[in-house]
């Protein structure tokens, strides 16, 4: 009898040991695979807190590939621009940077891009500008630079695509040491098309009818206003090249601009909203920005000529958010010279350029957004 129950407690001891060791080996398996989790979803989180606040320069060091019409992958091209400083002129009625100066900025910028042919860089003219996001602004007298990455080049249209950034410059903190935290004043993707270039679709005709959603205005433009480049034409012959004209994108958010302000009650209104009931009127984003007739304005006869913007104005969450779908517009002159003797002329609405952009309502003390707006 003493040797049985000895048996049955080397049983329960062995069927206890073998739950013990089961048991060890799950809590283990279970702690190992957290902390795996951990570990990548840290790491995820930490690369993507990295893509709103990063050095510039590690744009070149670690490069997107680039895809041509072939859809072959080369090794990208990256620049960083000289250090700009903002004047007065570059600012707002805010002391901030004006919203369709950073267009002209990454014009500037763009001149610093790498090229092969540097006879070309005057050739190229910025024909879209998409997914611009309005993170923050450099203030008067601050000083920032541009970054850009080539994601796309196209040798059929002749056509470049870059994601461009405005970045602040590292500070020294309290101790004097570099920061490495670096703002995302604002990101845009921009469209280069060199010119000339083929033609491949004919301009688009507008209905000098508008929709009764669209809000028109009409205004001069001036010869400033315009930028000049070689013809696009369906020759290749170059003794066949002309200079035309065209709106820049700078230009064309500038006349959008105005209609925004009148829409909104003009200077005495926007001022008393400011200092009445603290209210603010900001773009945050830009898309689908594009100009879409080159050539359309062939000829001087058209500078001074007014253009139209029309506008429909959609406001969302109870008038916090306004979405403005602008479209810039000209008469243009059609001349039909099949008689010789007698061309006859008539007039054409064109559609120029156009953009989709976001306004929305802040707090001028805690520059939150509000919908907090007056009745009148």
């Amino acid at each position: 009898l003493p040797s049985v129950a000895c048996n049955h407690a080397a049983v329960n001891m062995a069927r206890l040991l073998h739950t013990a060791i089961a048991t060890i080996s799950f809590l283990l398996t279970y702690v190992i695979g957290q902390k795996a989790f951990s570990f990548a979803f840290l790491t995820h989180h930490h690369q993507h807190r990295s893509r709103s606040t990063h050095h510039p320069t590690l744009l070149a060091s670690s490069p997107p590939l680039v895809h041509d019409e072939n859809e072959t992958q080369t090794k990208t091209t990256s620049f960083t621009s000289p250090k700009f400083r903002v004047y007065i002129e570059d600012t707002d009625a805010y002391q901030v940077m004006y919203n369709s100066n950073y267009a002209r900025q990454y014009e500037r910028a763009l001149i610093h891009a790498p090229r092969d042919d540097d006879a070309k860089r005057k050739q190229w003219v910025m024909t879209a500008i998409t997914n611009q996001k309005f993170r923050s602004s450099p203030t008067l007298g601050s000083e920032y630079v541009v970054t850009g990455q080539l994601v796309e080049r196209s040798g059929a249209d002749n056509t470049e695509v870059w994601q461009m950034e405005m970045v602040s410059l590292p500070t020294n903190d309290s101790d004097g040491n570099a920061d490495e935290v670096v703002i995302v004043y604002n990101a845009a993707t921009v469209t280069l098309s060199s010119t000339p270039h083929v033609l491949s679709s004919p301009d688009e005709d507008v209905s000098t009818s508008s929709s009764e959603f669209y809000h028109s205005q009409s205004f001069p433009c001036y010869p400033d206003e315009f930028d000049m480049h070689l013809q696009t034409t369906t020759s290749t012959d170059t003794r066949t090249q002309q200079y035309a004209y065209h709106i820049p994108i700078r230009s064309v958010t500038n006349f959008f601009e105005r209609h925004r302000t009148i829409y909104l009650g003009g200077p005495d209104k926007l001022r008393k909203l400011q200092q009445e009931d603290g209210i603010l009127f900001v773009i945050t984003a830009m898309d689908d920005g594009e100009i879409c007739s080159l050539d359309a304005i062939d000829g001087a006869n058209h500078l001074g000529r007014d253009v139209i913007v029309e506008t429909k104005f959609v406001a969302k969450r109870r008038g916090m958010v306004v979405e403005c779908y602008h479209r810039l517009l000209m008469d243009i002159d059609i001349i039909d010279d099949d008689d010789h003797d007698s061309p006859s002329k008539s007039r054409s609405r064109k559609l120029l350029a156009k953009a989709t952009m976001t306004m929305m309502a802040l707090n001028k003390d805690t520059y939150r957004p509000t919908s907090k707006l007056p009745q009148w």
